[in-house]
């Protein structure tokens, strides 16, 4: 049960939480370029009494309340950064009690939300049952490579006993992690004159055919994998054979296993093709690991208290899902996580995204909800 304190604090922020989320929201934050948020942040959390809030070496913004010796800790976590560029847009616009604007669902909505209950820790100074590292995080989005959390995991890893993920929207709970590997291709040929040199091979050709073979692949029965290529470049004018093209590409799956095998085929692809270019390079851009050696029992408490929490508050029975987020990281270090979301919309990673208004202020009770009902004491 959430204690008088921590509903009269909700209520008073039930109006200064959409305030505060157009704030944040209004604030760039592409991938790799989140300082100006994390300064927001950072300078918010310790005009309201936060002590010991630092930055790390990836721009995390941590807040560490209470933190015990051993693996006595958790971990609370949402991402400041969106996929969109600094020229994009950002004006939050309230219409049919809708608020839209590019990266407020994902995942400002979540990061505003775990910013008050942080907020609420350094004033109110409530007792716990464990420590709790409140965490800012960096990189999360495309080529970030979960670049925060995978650094908090490095630095902090053997004082944590499980992990909080907020990202996405409540209707569902994350339960299982997406792991990938993405890679750029890069393939040169001779060249030459379209009409002169006819014949030649050409580098935007290779590339097609490449990923034609790579569109062939079929998982067997037991195995579930997903590909992607996402952007394609190459040559110089109509009137030339391309001596150079390129693409980027990324294999998805949950089994580590399956993920060894997308990278021996597409390398072997790759090798049937190399008789017919000066050369075929493959760069790693990203890898997002799955999971292994997670306690089962431990992650499934996990779900059932975020289950119970969303049943109770939101007054619905979430979906179980799978995602890739900052959970891949612990999970891979065999650290029970899971993620769920602090509001409710729809059109992430567009310039259309949008939430509903009162749910935001439903996923700051939700939160305060999970946080009381296991974390913290009663007086």
């Amino acid at each position: 049960m959430l204690r008088e304190k921590a509903l009269l604090y909700i209520e008073k922020n039930r109006e200064n939480v959409i305030d505060l989320l157009t704030a944040v929201t209004e604030i760039p934050a592409p991938t790799g370029d989140e300082g100006e948020r994390s300064e927001f942040i950072l300078n918010y959390l310790e005009n309201n009494g936060a002590i010991g809030v630092y930055k790390d070496a990836a721009g995390n913004v941590i807040y560490p309340y209470g933190i015990r010796a051993g693996k006595h800790n958790a971990v609370m976590m949402a991402h400041m950064d969106t996929v969109f560029k600094r020229d994009v847009s950002l004006s939050v616009k309230e219409h049919d009690s809708k608020l839209y604007c590019p990266g407020i669902g994902d995942d400002t909505a979540n990061l505003v939300c775990l910013m008050l209950l942080a907020a609420f820790a350094a004033k109110e100074k409530p007792s716990i049952r464990c420590g709790i590292y409140f965490v800012f995080g960096t990189c999360e989005e495309g080529l970030g490579n979960l670049k925060g959390s995978r650094r908090f995991m490095e630095e902090h890893a053997d004082r944590i006993s499980h992990f909080w993920a907020f990202d996405l929207y409540y209707r569902k709970i994350y339960t299982d992690v997406v792991g990938s590997l993405r890679y750029r291709i890069r393939i040169n040929t001779i060249g030459g004159h379209s009409y002169l040199n006819f014949g030649n091979p050409n580098a935007i050709y290779v590339a097609s055919q490449i990923i034609g073979d790579l569109y062939r692949l079929k998982p067997s029965r037991d195995e579930v994998f997903t590909y992607n290529v996402g952007t394609i470049a190459g040559g110089n004018s109509v009137n030339s054979i391309a001596e150079e093209a390129s693409f980027t590409m990324e294999f998805r799956t949950a089994d580590p296993m399956v993920m060894k095998k997308c990278d021996q085929a597409i390398h072997d692809i790759l090798k049937r093709y190399k008789p017919l270019t000066t050369g075929i390079s493959i760069e790693l851009l990203g890898k997002r690991p799955c999971a292994q050696g997670v306690p089962e029992e431990s992650v499934e408490k996990m779900i059932e208290r975020a289950r119970e929490s969303i049943r109770s508050v939101i007054g619905i029975d979430p979906e179980e899902t799978s995602a890739s987020t900052d959970c891949n990281i612990p999970l891979s270090m065999g650290v029970p996580a899971i993620c769920i979301g602090l509001c409710d919309g729809a059109m992430l990673h567009t310039e259309e995204e949008w939430i509903w208004k009162d749910s935001v202020a439903k996923g700051l009770k939700l939160l305060f909800h999970l946080t009381y009902r296991y974390y913290m004491d009663e007086d």
